[in-house]
Parts: structure tokens; sequence; C-alpha cells
């Protein structure tokens, strides 16, 4: 999964760079233009011009809306699929040279397939509420004596997640330090933000005619084999993803019917002018909330029969090209 996303990246770059290089010549601001000066700094404007003023007149802060597209990935206990298909929304202020803040809203679609087979699962709603059956403790005899039915039913986790979140992201110039003067084509800024996520997972744990899937014939994959075993479980399911994903009862926060948590977004971009109005945008932005159930998995493999909580919260990112217009 991961030499495929780089490659999707350097396959970006370059497009980019392609698009850069034949539309240089339209690049850039002309410091001479008198539409990029508001009225309160006019008059240092022109008396720039006219060798009257040492300094040019700031240029005003720009408004830009921008629309992109790109992959949103969970990171989480089940290993992530790519590509999937995500969109962004945005306008955006700026207050400077380095600083300005940008209201955005995302939705995307996260997909994710174990490699691994798993029997203790019986915590997980989304397979005990179907009738599988794996490891299960029992409780005997007045002294309470632990015993251990074993599973018979081998499963492997996947999801299918819809995600949206809404965030108020403050944005850093990290490549215009150059006070008064043109643009330059390239940019580099960092991203941080807080906002909302709205999220649901759902798992294909049934096939079209309602009944469990049998997948003791698939062997639990290596690292090597991973890519295997996930065609072989690919093959049996029916990819309609039927089943409400594992829900944590102690904080049901909903949000247009969703569950809705709480998030921090961290993020870096790269822009490139293609004309004075117009920026083509490279980004990766990810995202943290404090939920382990994006991707529907959030039960260790021990212990046998009784399984706890997994130790980490899960994430998920963004990563999106995007044209970007300054309106005014």
């Amino acid at each position: 999964m991961a030499s495929k996303k780089y490659a999707f990246i350097l396959g970006l770059l370059a497009l980019v760079m392609t698009t850069q290089a034949q539309m240089s010549a339209t690049g850039g601001s002309d410091w001479k233009d008198s539409s990029l000066i508001p009225p309160s700094r006019m008059a240092q404007h022109n008396e720039f011009l006219n060798n009257q003023y040492i300094f040019p007149a700031k240029p005003r802060n720009q408004w830009e809306v921008g629309l992109k597209v790109g992959s949103p990935s969970v990171s989480g206990d089940v290993s992530s699929v790519f590509p999937n298909f995500g969109y962004g929304l945005h306008v955006r202020k700026s207050i400077g040279y380095i600083v300005s803040l940008r209201g955005e809203f995302f939705s995307g679609t996260a997909t994710g397939m174990s490699w691994k087979s798993d029997l203790n699962y019986m915590q997980n709603s989304a397979w005990k509420n179907n009738g599988y059956k794996g490891h299960q403790r029992t409780y005997s005899g007045v002294n309470n004596s632990l015993g251990l039915i074993p599973g018979t039913e081998k499963v492997f986790y996947n999801y299918k997640t819809k995600i949206n979140d809404l965030s108020f992201q403050t944005l850093f110039n990290l490549s215009n330090i150059r006070f008064h003067k043109a643009e330059p084509k390239f940019g580099l800024y960092a991203i941080i933000g807080v906002g909302v996520t709205f999220y649901e997972t759902n798992i294909d744990a049934l096939n079209a005619s309602g009944q469990k899937y049998n997948f003791n014939s698939i062997p639990s994959g290596t690292w090597a084999t991973r890519a295997d075993t996930k065609s072989a479980v690919k093959a049996i399911l029916d990819g309609t993803y039927e089943t409400a994903g594992d829900q944590n009862t102690l904080n049901n926060s909903k949000l247009f019917g969703q569950t809705a948590r709480a998030s921090a977004t961290l993020g870096v971009g790269t822009a490139f002018k293609l004309s004075k109005r117009v920026n083509l945008a490279i980004e990766e932005r990810f995202s943290f909330v404090k939920d382990d159930l994006l991707d529907g998995q959030r039960w260790g493999a021990t212990p046998v029969g009784d399984a706890t909580l997994t130790t980490h919260f899960d994430t998920y990112n963004f990563l999106s090209v995007g044209l970007n217009i300054n309106i005014f």
C-alpha cells in the first residue's frame, strides 16, 4: 500500500512540475499593478512609483477559494486500502505575508482489509451479532473456574468508512518571506487546525443471501503473502458493507446521524502558481480523533476469549491535489 501511495505522490509531482514549466511565463505578480493595492495605501504606492518613497505599499490580503480531490485513508488496527476517493472545499483569507486562515469541508470514503485472520473477535458486535463463532471464555463452578470454548470461524476484518470533517485551520507560509516583492511561483506551507469529524463505518460480514462468509479455507497471511491473502478474501466478499461497525456506547455523540468527534489537524502543502490568480496545490493532511473505531475494530488479540481494547486511537489522512483561485 505504501509503495502505491509514494508512486501516486511522485506522479502528482511530475504532473505539477510539467504544468509549471509550460505556464511559468504567466506566473508571478507585477509590483506595479495598482489593483493589488487597497485605497488606504494607494498614496504610498504612487509615491513609490514616482521615486518619492523608498518602500512599496503592502498589497491587500487576498481571499482564496479552492477545490481538491484525492485519496483518504485510515491508520488503525486494520490495513488500509489505497487509493480511495475524497474531495475538499475551502475558503482562505490571508492576514499577512506568513499567516492565513482557512475554513475547509472534507468528505471521503476510506476502505480497509486485514491480511491476518482472527478468532478473538467476540467483543466486536459486527461479527458476534451476525452469528460468527470465535474464541469465548467460560466461567463455571463455585470457584468460577476459567475455561475456553475455541473459536471455529475465523474472520478477516474489513471496513468501509464514510468520513466528513469541518475544520478551521491556520496556514503558515514557509517559503515567501520576501516582503513587498512579487510572489514566487512555488510555495511551501504548514497546516494546523481544529474541527469536528463525523463518520460512519460499515463492515462486509454477510453475503448477498444474508449468510455468514466461510473464511476458513483462506490461510492467515504473512507480510510476504499479504497481497495474495487479500485477493482471496476479496474474491469471497460481495462488497456490500451491510453491517454497522462496532459502536462505543460510552461516547455516542452524533452529528447528521453519524458518530461525531472533535478533531485536530496537522499537514503540509506545496503550491505552484499557474497565473496571477490561480495555483495548483498538493497537500497531505493528517487528522486525529479520540476514537478507535474509524476502522470498525478496537479489540486486541489477547486475552484469548476475552479481548481487551487496543492502546491507540485511529487517525486518518487526506492526500490531495487541488486548484485554488484568488478572487480578490
